[in-house]
């Protein structure tokens, strides 16, 4: 990553610690900053010759538990939630929201419900 883009996001952390503090997790200001240091996140690995995350890359491991918790989330309600469900489940639990986890997966809210429910009826499947 360019040293530039590192300066950029430990700023942006910093003010995103302080405006939280300020104006509490779920106030338009966090949710603003949060969304720029998203976009500084994205547009490196747009910008870097790969199809994916690296493996270890501690995305990854949000990702898989965002993910595993959108499983569960699905069975608890009986019904996929939806993105306005998923995104106040995720700030509550420190999970990765729906945009974090369609750029992650490379699919679409939609997709990601049909991979969801076909993986949950797969596993009610071979429990019978």
């Amino acid at each position: 990553m360019a040293r530039d883009d590192v300066k950029k996001i430990r700023k942006l952390r910093n003010k995103l610690h302080e405006t939280i503090k300020k104006t509490g997790i779920n106030s338009e200001e966090t949710k603003k900053i949060s969304d720029e240091i998203d976009i500084i996140i994205n547009e490196y690995y747009d910008s870097v010759e790969t199809t994916e995350y690296p493996k270890n890359s501690e995305m990854i491991e949000y990702y898989d538990k965002s993910y595993s918790a959108l499983k569960d989330i699905t069975k608890e309600l009986k019904k996929f939630p939806t993105v306005k469900e998923w995104n106040q489940y995720a700030k509550e639990n420190n999970y990765l929201c729906h945009i974090s986890l369609e750029y992650i997966s490379k699919l679409d809210w939609n997709y990601l419900q049909i991979k969801v429910e076909r993986e949950i009826n797969f596993k009610k499947i071979e429990k019978n």
